[in-house]
């Protein structure tokens, strides 16, 4: 199958979802004060989501669960890892978070979401590899959701850790 009939047989809204995580990503990649609104809004999406598979995968419970839970284990690690509280300055009175410039955000995302579309796509086109392809994909919803609730519990200890900073000229 020529990769364009691939493109054309994406759903608009996947292409949108693409759109909006690079465009988020692309903004991380300069150091940059943000509401603490807009912060979390990325790492509930990416929870929702990563329930979300599970919630619709179909299969043996014991199994699903298996497999999602090892994803989110080796997501949970690794995202308390990929936070250093330090690097953040937090104005506690506004609610604004400073954090440094990086390339991981636009790198996580972009791979979390590659890897579900590559899943989906191997999934849809391959019979022959639906059934594994969809328990990959359960892995990658499991890391998902452990990865931004490992960053959240990072997050969470550095903010309250944190002293005041006025970012309001910021």
């Amino acid at each position: 199958m020529p990769i364009s009939h691939l493109f054309q047989g994406t759903p608009v809204w996947v292409y949108g979802i693409f759109a909006v995580l690079l465009y988020l990503g692309l903004r991380r990649l300069r150091t940059g004060v943000q509401s603490l609104a807009r912060v979390w809004a990325v790492p509930a999406v990416f929870i929702v989501w990563g329930l979300i598979g599970l919630a619709g995968h179909a299969g043996a419970p014991l199994e699903t669960l298996g497999r999602w839970f090892l994803g989110a284990a080796i997501g949970g690690l690794l995202g308390v890892w990929s936070l250093n509280p330090a690097t953040l300055a937090f104005d506690h009175q506004r609610r604004l978070v400073r954090q440094p410039g990086s390339v991981l955000p636009l790198l996580r995302n972009l791979g979390i979401f590659g890897a579900h579309y590559a899943l989906q796509v191997a999934a849809a086109v391959s019979p022959q590899l639906h059934d594994s392809a969809l328990g990959w994909d359960l892995v990658v919803s499991g890391f998902s959701a452990g990865y931004f609730a490992g960053w959240a519990a990072r997050f969470l200890a550095g903010q309250r850790r944190a002293p005041q900073v006025d970012l309001a000229m910021a």
